[in-house]
């Protein structure tokens, strides 16, 4: 156990680490040998500092000690917290042969009643602090003006000079001068902002991180020379360090950089061309993939805004109609069955029924103006599917332009160019894309849904010509991978036509129990789905002409 002896010799009182316990031991593991020789173990001094310090000061006041003289280095620190509470003393004088670091320094600072200092060295920053604060005598013993590396190679002379450095260099290895002194620097500092290492050593790099982190540094850039340094130690000692105190660093922004020289750079400069030539050429693509993205979306909104504009125009034209002709008995208006949660519904609560069923006359002599091609109207209950059918010469026209006969992606719904209205063929095929937005057969997919097929309001479906009023009844609904096997339109036998009967029910998810004959004919509703690798089929037959 530590025991420091405190002994008044007239007006000097001397304190120093016993060397050898004395033979006469008090309370509380404290010696006294007479009122001119006490000694305290050092617990006794940090567990009744207040205590220790009264004593002491009562001690000083009787005998008139003026002067205190601190023989060991290591035992500064704590008598100091006892001297700073005895206001008599008027000198202090440090024996031994070092400098004053910054927390004895501190220590000194706090006193209010030196006068008189006497030391083997004080830095030149830390005196002139002294000098600011305080009217103090200071006494500095060593012959050469004491500065460490560390301090010299930064200039740090002052104690302005500490506190305003941004930038700072390290030449050489620390020795134990500069561990004190960059702490003392860390301390005082407040305005680093980049520590350039031109040594690398990974023992004072730890010493560095410490330091910063301990006094809570932000936003510090460690740059790193390559040059005359091991590169493999530095990516080591750097990748070790992150590990450590990877959370501190990233909270306090203390980064790292390589510097390479120029030689190091000639020799991988090739290698160093392919890894930027790599990483232009990635943005690049990353960036050309992102505009192409946003043009390919604002082209479908774009697109999509058209054909809800053409719808918005038709539905004009057809109350312009019903407000021309005053129509009774229209079919009345379905409720909105919900579907199941596999299948997202977007739907109004009710479908328009338009009044052109029973003028399809004047529907189609208005429509016909805006597009030649025009054949009839199909209407699905419970869905958005409420468009005039087109039929072009191909299969190909419609699948890109809309109503308008305007390039579009969305397309339109069309009928299958091998069919004739006029003389219905034994198939008749409609198509139409399966458009996430919900327009065109965006919707065909609720048929799907087992509260929308067992609705028997939703069974019948409304598909009329410019020739006739008709309606159809669903027999079978289905989902088949990308297969054609179903858009045959005519049968040139009864026994084909049978055995595709006989496929399309049988492929039905649900058994809707219609009796269906050769002499039927059919409606087919097809859209892709699950990115084209399937198809969402519907078919029903006529039921009333």
């Amino acid at each position: 156990m530590d025991k420091y002896i405190f002994k008044i010799n007239r007006n000097l009182l001397s304190i120093s680490v016993l060397k050898k316990d004395t033979p006469k031991e008090n309370l509380n593991n404290t010696n006294i040998i007479d009122i001119k020789k006490i000694v305290f173990s050092k617990d006794y001094i940090l567990e009744n500092l207040d205590l220790v310090s009264s004593f002491l000061n009562v001690i000083v006041i009787k005998k008139n000690v003026k002067k205190v003289s601190i023989k060991d280095y290591n035992i500064i620190l704590l008598v100091l917290k006892i001297i700073n509470n005895i206001p008599s003393i008027e000198e202090l004088h440090l024996k031994p042969d070092q400098p004053v670091n910054y927390k004895i320094f501190l220590s000194i600072l706090e006193n209010k009643t030196l006068k008189k200092l006497d030391v083997y060295d004080i830095p030149k920053y830390l005196l002139e602090r002294l000098d600011t604060n305080k009217d103090l005598e200071i006494n500095i013993r060593s012959e050469i003006f004491f500065i460490s590396n560390f301090m010299s190679t930064n200039d740090l002379t002052t104690y302005s000079s500490i506190y305003y450095k941004k930038s700072i260099i390290i030449k050489e290895a620390f020795k134990n001068e500069d561990y004190q002194d960059f702490e003392t620097f860390i301390n005082i500092n407040n305005h680093l902002k980049i520590i350039n290492i031109k040594h690398f050593n990974y023992l004072d790099l730890v010493f560095i991180i410490k330091m910063l982190l301990e006094n809570n540094k932000h936003n510090i850039k460690i740059n790193i020379e390559e040059e005359n340094n091991e590169l493999k130690l530095i990516y080591h000692s750097i990748k070790k360090i992150k590990t450590e105190y990877e959370k501190n660093l990233k909270d306090n922004s203390i980064n790292f950089k390589i510097n390479y020289s120029s030689e190091f750079k000639k020799n991988n400069l090739v290698k160093q061309i392919n890894i930027n030539i790599l990483k232009i050429c990635l943005t690049s693509i990353i960036f050309l993939i992102m505009v192409l993205m946003g043009i390919n979306y604002y082209k479908n909104y774009s697109q999509e805004r058209d054909i809800q504009k053409i719808e918005k125009e038709l539905k004009q034209i057809i109350h312009r109609i019903d407000a021309e002709y005053n129509i009774d008995n229209q079919d009345p208006e379905f409720e909105l069955i919900e579907p199941d949660n596999t299948i997202p519904v977007t739907t109004p609560k009710n479908t328009y029924v338009s009044s052109y069923y029973k003028n399809y006359d004047k529907v189609f002599e208005t429509l016909l103006k805006i597009n030649s091609d025009t054949k009839g109207w199909l209407t699905i209950n419970n869905t958005r599917i409420d468009y005039p059918v087109v039929q072009a010469k191909d299969n190909e026209y419609y699948l890109k332009r809309d109503y308008n006969q305007y390039k579009n992606s969305m397309g339109w719904v069309f009928m299958d160019f091998r069919n004739n209205i006029d003389v219905l063929n034994q198939n008749t095929i409609i198509y139409g894309h399966n458009i996430n937005g919900g327009i065109m057969f965006g919707t065909l997919r609720y048929v799907l849904n087992s509260s929308w097929y067992t609705n028997k309001a939703n069974q019948i479906i409304t598909f009329n010509t410019l020739n006739k009023e008709m309606k159809w009844q669903i027999i079978s609904i289905y989902k088949v991978p990308n297969t054609t096997d179903y858009i045959q339109t005519t049968f040139y036998n009864k026994e084909k036509y049978q055995e595709f009967l006989n496929l399309i029910i049988g492929r039905s998810i649900y058994n809707f129990q219609e009796e269906i004959t050769i002499n039927d004919k059919i409606l087919t509703l097809s859209t892709c789905h699950n990115r084209g690798n399937e198809r969402i089929v519907l078919h029903a037959k006529l039921i009333v002409e």
